[in-house]
């Protein structure tokens, strides 16, 4: 039920973001110099800056898709292919207004001119309903060290953020599109943007959630308080609660590798460079990343080499088996709390938030399950020991007790699926509509 759910969710937003993009120029390179997305190339571009020299004057125009209540474009000139140091020109949406200011980079700190419209004149600002544009004008000639000379070749860079109270914060692009080389602005070059998109960093995000906090979940439920049920019963010759437990992890393996490779093809690569500032911690994501997929590939392979049930060698294998499930388990939900949290994914610190209740929620049904197995461990063991020295009456209340205990494991079961399944599916729709929050603050 959660999956179909999950899936037309998923289906309906990136939909929505398909609507939302726009078509590329088709004046590119022929009458104009652009920097476009990537995605313009199938005719969906979301995000475009176009110049064209007016007298002593350059004419821009950026262009770029809503998601959410703020966004910025920002087009930086830099005399090297590191941002720092640079000049810039930025175009802002914020609650349906836009405007343009002219800045500076020193190093990583952004600071606005002193006079935000400097050599700017002939603003002309627009927000429909899925784009936000600025057109403008801006002087050639400069001697302002701030306000970069037009005359001259420069790298070029595009940068995309939101904004809080006006303030633009750090781009959610940890290599943020540039150009390879020096670029002349009185000719009609064509830059691409790199392939890293909101989409398939949100699409990444979701498979993780799905994997770690349903399908994970579950599987680890039924293994630890399942084997007693349906032991006569076996499907394609293995008992039922090896089979749900198995068909489980299987999902965590190929979700967590698929996830793995949409992210590392989309960012074209190893990222260990995500956050600055105080928030360097969250550069960690990667790397546990990492971690959590040779723990999950590592598991499934242990298998093939354990002993028979009753070899006495067993016990060292269940409990390998066990510890490296539970590291993975808590390692992954950490991985996805500071997912949740990078600047480029988007998503409101709430759905942080819903991901420590979902813990609590977890760690307090697996004390309940264990109270619930001490209890009938001792009730059943001990009636047991006395239907062994009494009539024939204890053997009925002895069954009676393993079938309430039962009763009461998968009512237990069935109310941690809805729970986790409610906390789940709200972290999902925090990562797939919350396309314009900042994240992590």
């Amino acid at each position: 039920m959660v999956f179909p759910t999950v899936l037309a969710i998923t289906i309906a937003v990136l939909s929505v973001q398909a609507i939302n993009a726009f078509s590329p120029d088709p004046t590119c390179g022929v009458s104009k110099g652009c920097f476009k997305s990537y995605e313009c190339a199938s005719g969906d571009c979301t995000y475009l800056v176009t110049w064209y020299r007016s007298g002593d004057q350059m004419k821009f125009e950026f262009t770029s898709t809503i998601m959410g209540s703020s966004k910025y474009l920002s087009f930086g000139l830099s005399d090297d292919d590191d941002m720092g140091d640079d000049s810039t020109l930025t175009c802002k949406y914020e609650s349906g207004s836009v405007s343009v200011e002219g800045g500076y980079n020193v190093e990583e700190t952004y600071t606005i001119l002193s006079n935000p419209l400097e050599k700017v004149s002939g603003v002309v600002t627009s927000a429909s309903g899925s784009t936000f544009k600025c057109t403008f004008d801006r002087q050639i000639n400069s001697t302002n060290p701030k306000i970069f000379d037009l005359n001259t070749k420069w790298y070029l860079f595009i940068a995309e953020g939101f904004i809080t109270d006006g303030v633009l914060q750090e781009h959610y692009a940890s290599h943020p599109p540039k150009s390879e080389n020096v670029v002349d602005l009185f000719a009609f070059e064509v830059i691409t943007g790199g392939k890293m998109n909101e989409k398939t960093a949100k699409l990444h995000g979701l498979i993780m959630v799905l994997a770690w906090m349903i399908f994970s979940s579950v599987g680890m439920t039924i293994a630890r308080y399942f084997k007693s049920e349906w032991s006569d019963k076996t499907i394609l010759g293995q008992k039922i609660w090896f089979q749900v437990h198995r068909a489980c992890m299987v999902m965590v393996l190929a979700l967590t590798v698929i996830s793995f490779f949409i992210i590392i093809l989309s960012a074209e690569g190893y990222r260990d460079n995500l956050e600055a500032s105080d928030r360097k911690h969250l550069n960690s994501h990667p790397i546990l990343g990492i971690i959590v997929l040779i723990l999950t590939c590592i598991n499934p392979i242990m298998t093939f080499f354990r002993c028979s049930p009753d070899d006495e060698r067993r016990k060292f294998f269940n409990w390998a088996h066990f510890g490296v499930g539970v590291s993975s388990q808590i390692l992954a939900v950490i991985t996805i709390i500071f997912g949740l949290q990078l600047t480029k994914a988007g998503v409101k610190i709430e759905a942080t938030y819903v991901v420590y209740v979902y813990i609590a929620a977890f760690v307090i049904f697996e004390v309940v399950f264990e109270i619930v197995k001490m209890r009938e461990r001792g009730q059943v063991e001990g009636g047991t020991y006395e239907m062994e020295i009494v009539d024939e009456d204890k053997k009925s209340q002895v069954s009676n007790r393993t079938q309430k205990f039962s009763r009461l494991r998968f009512l237990l079961l069935i109310s941690q699926l809805v729970v986790l399944g409610i906390l789940t599916l709200t972290v999902i729709v925090y990562i797939l509509l919350d396309i314009g929050a900042k994240g992590g603050d």
